[in-house]
């Protein structure tokens, strides 16, 4: 594998486009006849919900969450109650580095866990989450489940390539990927580097 190019790569597949979506939605507009509101309805709650991706904002919550674990961090250190990994280093800002390191995968979960809690609430505060379900039912109803399902993975396609927790899920783990990288002041060594001597003379104890 040419593991730059992936970095580059479109992962989607069978993507939608626009076009496609509102070529659809005509389609079920003259399939519903009358009722062709809730489908102007459904729409309008789902795009309400995509432009809440915002990446500002996003950024921002990766920040918060990493300055919140941060702060956890340091007060487990100064308490040293056995809760958190040490480190034999003299310098208390490699030891905090070395902790998220060896605790980025408990860090990564908690950190998506509220994530993914916050976007609810975002979510229900922005649009009826229970509208939505309803306004869905209605529309699988009267076009059929399979019609349904088949547009709403296109909308997914056109609309959503990555989902909102993937998104925070990346952004977290370049942050995490930044500790890696920090510099030991007293041996000038990666942080990475001088986990893995740790990591391979501990399980070879």
């Amino acid at each position: 594998m040419n593991m730059f190019q992936y970095f580059l790569s479109h992962q989607a597949e069978n993507t939608s486009a626009f076009s496609d979506i509102f070529r659809t939605a005509k389609e079920f507009h003259q399939l519903l006849g009358r009722k062709s509101y809730l489908l102007d309805h459904y729409l309008s709650m789902f795009f309400r919900l995509i432009i809440q991706t915002d990446f500002c904002i996003l950024e921002e919550k990766i920040y918060q969450a990493v300055s919140d674990l941060q702060k956890k961090i340091l007060v487990d250190l100064k308490n040293n109650n056995g809760s958190i990994p040490m480190f034999d280093c003299q310098e208390p800002f490699t030891q905090q580095e070395l902790s998220w390191t060896a605790l980025a995968d408990t860090l990564l979960e908690q950190a998506l866990t509220d994530f993914q809690n916050q976007t609810v609430s975002t979510y229900q505060g922005t649009v009826d989450l229970v509208d939505l379900e309803q306004t869905e039912q209605k529309l699988i109803e009267l076009l059929g489940k399979d019609i349904w399902e088949q547009f709403q993975q296109a909308l997914i396609q056109c609309f959503l390539p990555c989902s909102l927790p993937q998104l925070f899920w990346q952004g977290f783990i370049i942050e995490i990927t930044k500790r890696f990288l920090s510099r030991d002041l007293e041996t000038d060594q990666e942080v990475f580097r001088l986990y893995l001597n740790r990591f391979f003379i501990e399980k070879s104890s």
